[in-house]
């Protein structure tokens, strides 16, 4: 284990990374993605921060003490020339029921961070996540040309990206859909801070598996469904498991498609395998590698679908 070399990379990736930021216009990016075995770690910039999200690993995490960490958060805010007190270390391990989602603190530590011309609302401390699923930054902007003149439904909404990209495709109506109205408040204030505003996006919270299972009504023209891979939140009527459950959450979207409709599905359950031969009348293609973005380095990170329903 070198530390050395784990400064050497992250110092390398981070001058090449942040000169492709500044011509991609973003503000929030990805230096350090595992690359080296004896640091499993990741490092996001959000505008003069650090999100550094630790992945201990089972028999080694002997080696991977509070000073260990300390020592990786030193070198990448010198790296970087981040001051070390806006570096947050968050420890990802397997996550079980809503605890990826559950509150942390309450410092109210909220930014605003660029990403194609779009802003959006940040909070690196309060929660496990930031607010912005930065590996699907390619997906944001497929659905933003994928959008003009449709009507676009956004499941397990969190706190509403796709709605803003579709919002600024031109989609004549979004409806954005979130168990958490914690969750739903924040889609909503990130739509406002681009300007939309309007009566034509709606937002709704709802247990999504019994959303779907009711009789179809409205239909879209374009569906986002970005489920947890587990979830047993109270509030829910039964237990999500993304790898038992995608066929129902799959099919109640391709019930709510129009003709010739288009759903993204995206998961980021790494031993995912989808049931293909349970759909008809639709045409599949995995578009995972095509929505990975180039500062996210491991393929597996996640799975990501383009389910097309047949014009009749």
């Amino acid at each position: 284990m070198s530390f050395e070399s784990f400064q050497n990379r992250v110092q390398k990736m981070y001058k090449h990374y942040h000169k492709w930021a500044r011509r991609q216009q973003l503000s929030c990016y990805r230096i350090y993605d595992c690359d080296l075995p004896d640091f499993p770690l990741s490092i996001d910039i959000y505008g003069n921060c650090l999100y550094v999200c630790a992945y201990p690993k089972g028999d080694s995490d002997h080696q991977h003490t509070p000073a260990f960490w300390q020592s990786c958060l030193d070198i990448a805010a010198q790296a970087t020339n981040i001051p070390i007190d806006n570096v947050f270390l968050k420890t990802r391990e397997r996550q079980r029921g809503t605890s990826q989602y559950e509150k942390l603190a309450d410092s109210q530590n909220t930014f605003i961070v660029q990403e194609n011309g779009l802003q959006f609302y940040v909070n690196l401390s309060d929660y496990l996540d930031t607010g912005l699923f930065l590996d699907h930054r390619q997906t944001r902007q497929m659905v933003r040309t994928m959008t003009h003149g449709k009507r676009f439904l956004n499941l397990f909404a969190y706190t509403g990206s796709f709605s803003v990209y579709a919002a600024a495709g031109g989609a004549t109506h979004t409806t954005t859909i979130d168990l958490s109205n914690t969750y739903l408040s924040w889609a909503k204030e990130n739509m406002h801070l681009n300007g939309f505003t309007q009566a034509k996006h709606h937002y709704l919270q709802a247990d999504i598996l019994q959303w779907l299972a009711q009789p179809s009504g409205e239909q879209y023209d374009v569906v986002v469904l970005d489920p947890p891979t587990f979830s047993n939140s109270k509030r829910m009527a039964d237990i999500l498991d993304i790898q038992r459950d995608h066929v129902q959450l799959i099919q109640g979207c391709i019930d709510r498609l129009t003709a010739g409709g288009k759903l993204i599905f995206s998961t980021n359950f790494r031993r995912f395998r989808l049931q293909e031969a349970a759909f008809t009348g639709v045409d599949i293609k995995d578009i995972s590698q095509q929505t990975l973005p180039p500062d996210f380095r491991d393929s597996r990170t996640h799975r990501c679908f383009l389910v097309g329903k047949q014009a009749t």
